[in-house]
């Protein structure tokens, strides 16, 4: 099994794993929302709503999609994937990403310690995909 395959694949199974989670959460679920929104002394920054979140989801469904397919017509995804995940590594300079100001929520240390590596591998994987 070459790399480019076993890129494919970790990436199918993250992208639909997030994607699932975010169903649930539209619906919902409780099981893993403490830290995953933005906070500033508590306050979440961000406030989604159910169809907000089916968004995201449908969003992440298509990205799984993008990674499964081998079409030609489909290899510029891999690219705006990368500039995306790209960008969430490098944040909003307030909030989320390397240059985040607030430190001290359970979100920023979550986002240091979880959501960036993620969307560093994200963004380095399908520049790889792109590039192959």
């Amino acid at each position: 099994m070459s790399l480019v395959v076993v890129i494919k694949i970790v990436n199918v199974l993250i992208f639909s794993f997030l994607s699932g989670v975010h169903i649930y959460w539209a619906f919902g679920g409780k099981w893993a929302t403490e830290g995953v929104l933005p906070t500033n002394d508590g306050v979440k920054k961000l406030n989604p709503s159910p169809i907000g979140t089916l968004v995201v989801a449908t969003g992440l469904g298509l990205f799984a999609f993008i990674s499964r397919v081998d079409l030609v017509e489909y290899r510029w995804g891999y690219l705006v994937l990368s500039i995306l995940f790209g960008l969430r590594v490098i944040g909003d300079f307030r909030y989320v990403g390397l240059f985040k100001i607030v430190k001290n929520s359970v979100f920023a240390r979550k986002d240091t310690a979880i959501f960036i590596p993620l969307c560093i591998y994200l963004s380095l994987s399908n520049a790889f995909l792109y590039f192959c």
